[in-house]
C-alpha cells in the first residue's frame, strides 16, 4: 500500500546519517542523473552509494556502492537490522519505507561519503525525504511531467509543488531548465516558501547535431564540452541537471574535476533505457522502460532518428495496471508497425505492481498483433516476424517487462558458462 507520510521512516532512521546525500526528483530523467552523478563522483575518488527505483533484475540491485549492486548478503542483513527496528516499535512501516531505510543503513555501514538518492514517487512526502538538511549537500528536480497523478495533482503544476517538496532550507536546488515555465516559477515558489538556498536552472548548449554531444557551462567548471554521454535527445538536460550539481558541491570536493567529470560521463551506463540487448536467435532488440506518456515521446523519437529507418517495427508491450494503454498505444505505434501484447511476471519486493492483460493491450493496437503471455515468447515472436519482414523489434511500456528480460538473458549467460 501506499501510504505518502513521512512519521514511520523517520522512526525507522537513526538521530543522524554519518553521510552527505544528492537528492533527485522528477518525472523523467532522474535515474540518468543519478547515473551520471555517482558515476563522477566514484571516478573522482569518492566512496558513492547509489539508491533508485525501482530495481531492474534482483530486490538489491536498486541499492550500489561505487556503480556496483551489492551483494544479497549485505542487503538481508541490512533490512534483517531495519525489519527489527520495525517490529520492535510496531511501524508498520510500508515496503518503500523498508527498503529506503534499508538503502540508507547499507550506506552507513558501508561508509559511503555521499549517497546518491532518487526519489521514488513525487517528493515532498516520499520516504527518501526524511533527508534531514544537514545531510543534503544539493537537490535536484528534473523534467516534470503527467505521472501518477491520483497520488500528485492533475497538472504540472500541482505535481511540480510536490517534486520541490525535497527543498531543504539553506540547500541549493538545481531545476531542469527544459520544464515549462510554468513548473519553474512553481520550484522557485516552493524554494523561496522554504528559505531554501540558490535555485540553478540547467540547461546545455546544444551542438548542432545532438549525437554529436552537447556542452555545459557552470561556475565551478567552466565550459566543459561532452562528446558521448546517454543515448537519447533529452540526455543532454539530464546531464546539465547533474554536471550543475557537482558544480554547486565542488567546493567541498576539490577531487572533482572538469576532466574527469566529461572522462566519468563517457563511461556511464544506466541499462534499460534506450538499451540494445542481443537476443538469442533473434538479433538486436531495442529496449525502453518508457512508462509515462513523456517518456515514450522520447522513446518514438529515439527509435525514428535511429533505429526505424523506414521499416516496419515489431513492439512487444506490457503495461503496468493504472497506466493509460490507450494513450502508450498512440504514442508508440506508428501506421504500418505490430505489436506483441504480453505481461511481466511478479515483482519481487512489490506484490501491488501487477501488469494488465493481454487483452487490455490488444483492443487497443488497430494494426496486426498478437497476444503472447509468457514475456520471452512474446520476444521470440516478434524477433522472427521481424526476420522474415527485415523489421526492428522494440520492446517498452514497463521497466519491469525490460527486468524479465535482463533475468533471462543473465540466466543463458550462466548457462553457457556452466556448459563451456
Amino acid at each position: 500500500m501506499i501510504d505518502l507520510t513521512l512519521k514511520r521512516i523517520t522512526q525507522l532512521l537513526p538521530p543522524t546519517l554519518p553521510w552527505s546525500a544528492i537528492h533527485v526528483a522528477g518525472t523523467n530523467g532522474k535515474g540518468s542523473v543519478c547515473a551520471y552523478l555517482s558515476t563522477s563522483l566514484t571516478a573522482a575518488g569518492l566512496l558513492v552509494g547509489r539508491f533508485t527505483s525501482p530495481h531492474l533484475i534482483d530486490r538489491w540491485d536498486c541499492i550500489s556502492i561505487n556503480n556496483a549492486p551489492i551483494a544479497r548478503a549485505t542487503f538481508v542483513a541490512a533490512e534483517n537490522a531495519v525489519l527489527e527496528t520495525n517490529a520492535r516499535l510496531r511501524l508498520h512501516a510500508t515496503e518503500f519505507e523498508l527498503l529506503t531505510a534499508t538503502a540508507f543503513e547499507v550506506f552507513t555501514r558501508a561508509g559511503v561519503q555521499v549517497g546518491v538518492v532518487e526519489v521514488g514517487l513525487g517528493g515532498r512526502q516520499d520516504a527518501t525525504n526524511a533527508l534531514r538538511p544537514e545531510n543534503v549537500l544539493v537537490s535536484v528536480v528534473t523534467r516534470v511531467g503527467l505521472d501518477h497523478q491520483g497520488f500528485l495533482g492533475g497538472t504540472l503544476a500541482a505535481i511540480a509543488g510536490e517534486k520541490a517538496g525535497i527543498t531543504k532550507r539553506g540547500v541549493p536546488l538545481v531545476v531542469d531548465a527544459d520544464n515549462p515555465a510554468d513548473v519553474v516559477e512553481v520550484v522557485r515558489g516552493v524554494v523561496a516558501r522554504a528559505e531554501g538556498g540558490e535555485v540553478v536552472l540547467a540547461a546545455p548548449e546544444m551542438e548542432a547535431d545532438a549525437r554529436e554531444g552537447c556542452t555545459i557551462t557552470t561556475p565551478a567548471f567552466g565550459t566543459l564540452r561532452f562528446p558521448k554521454l546517454l543515448p537519447g535527445a533529452f540526455q543532454p538536460h539530464n546531464l546539465a541537471c547533474a554536471v550543475n550539481a557537482l558544480s554547486a558541491i565542488a567546493p567541498r570536493f576539490p577531487q572533482l574535476t572538469g576532466r574527469g567529470i566529461v572522462a566519468a560521463v563517457a563511461n556511464t551506463k544506466w541499462p534499460g533505457r534506450l538499451e540494445h540487448l542481443e537476443f538469442p536467435g533473434g538479433g538486436k532488440v531495442l529496449v525502453d522502460g518508457a512508462h509515462n506518456p513523456q517518456a515514450q515521446r522520447e522513446l518514438r523519437k529515439y527509435l525514428d532518428g535511429h533505429v526505424r529507418a523506414g521499416r516496419k517495427v515489431w513492439w512487444v508491450l506490457a503495461v503496468t495496471k493504472g497506466k493509460d494503454v490507450a494513450g502508450m498505444v498512440e504514442e508508440l505505434v506508428a501506421e504500418g508497425d505490430a505489436v506483441v501484447a504480453t505481461r511481466f511476471g511478479k515483482v519481487d519486493g512489490m506484490p501491488w505492481i501487477t501488469a494488465v492483460q493481454t487483452s487490455d493491450i490488444a483492443e487497443c493496437v488497430k494494426q496486426e498483433k498478437m497476444e503472447v503471455e509468457d514475456c520471452v515468447e512474446a520476444v521470440r515472436s516478434a524477433c522472427r516476424k521481424a526476420k522474415e519482414e527485415g523489421a526492428a523489434v522494440v520492446v517498452a511500456g514497463s521497466l519491469y517487462l525490460v527486468g524479465d528480460l535482463h533475468r533471462y538473458l543473465r540466466g543463458r549467460e550462466t548457462e553457457d558458462q556452466v556448459t563451456a
